[in-house]
């Protein structure tokens, strides 16, 4: 595969290259590249300064370029941030790359389900790696509608899926069985006030959201709707699932009455 790089990128001098292309990959890998010149593509701990031995793929096909994939598999679980730097041979003073712009881009999970890993540009225009770790969640592996009421697959769940007021009680909340399955009525939503709220899991004082876990969207909310609970007596929605900027599932209850206005 080969990298779209930008061809006016150039070294603003022998001190400090300037990135090409600097992407994540799949949640996972860290894609570089920078003008040619020798030397090996790596992270540096901001707060020690200590280089990362981290598994390197060389992935230079234009000879104009010195490009790389790091793997930051190891660095899931530590929230941390990281210099992103070009090592001379010798690996003696590492030069930290610069970086003109980031474009926006979808962000996935790494391979434990929790750890991001996302690029950023400091003030003084250097590309840093940040990876957070995210409170755990549950995740939605399937979704069917029914007559009345759809049916939600969850992994990782609590006995309860709920939604919950600003002060963490709960509005209304449906029992989840061993297989994770838990099924939302049309009944049980009838005497609720149009609202969105995060769909959350667990039990009293042990809730955690519902994570989209795969996300390649800039923005999940343009994602193929879900199946959604019908309004009994008119052509509009009951209730629907849609995903947060952030990748969590929401419960959205509109009006029941059919001459009320929809939010």
């Amino acid at each position: 595969m080969r990298l779209a790089l930008r061809r006016g990128a150039s070294a603003r001098g022998p001190e400090q290259p300037t990135a090409a292309f600097a992407g994540i990959l799949d949640g996972r890998f860290l894609w570089l590249a920078v003008p040619a010149q020798a030397g090996r593509l790596a992270l540096r701990r901001s707060d020690s300064g200590d280089l990362l031995d981290l598994p390197l793929e060389e992935v230079t096909d234009q000879p104009a370029y010195l490009a790389a994939r790091l793997d930051l598999a190891d660095l899931d679980g530590d929230a941390a941030r990281f210099d992103v730097v070009l090592v001379p041979s010798g690996d003696r003073n590492p030069m930290e790359i610069r970086v003109v712009a980031l474009a926006p881009t979808a962000t996935r999970l790494s391979l434990d389900g929790r750890t991001l890993h996302t690029l950023a540009r400091t003030p003084t225009e250097t590309l840093i790696l940040r990876t957070t770790v995210l409170p755990a969640a549950a995740g939605l592996l399937a979704v069917r509608k029914l007559e009345e009421a759809v049916e939600l697959t969850l992994v990782d769940a609590g006995p309860e899926l709920a939604m919950l007021s600003d002060d963490e009680q709960v509005l209304v909340s449906w029992p989840v069985d061993a297989a994770g399955v838990v099924t939302i009525t049309r009944d049980s939503i009838a005497g609720l006030e149009p609202i969105t709220r995060p769909a959350m899991t667990g039990r009293h004082g042990d809730w955690r959201p519902v994570r989209r876990r795969a996300n390649d969207l800039l923005d999940p909310r343009a994602s193929a709707p879900l199946p959604q609970v019908d309004h009994p007596h008119a052509d509009q929605p009951l209730l629907r699932l849609p995903w947060s900027r952030g990748a969590l599932l929401l419960v959205r209850v509109f009006p029941l009455d059919v001459a009320g206005e929809q939010p």
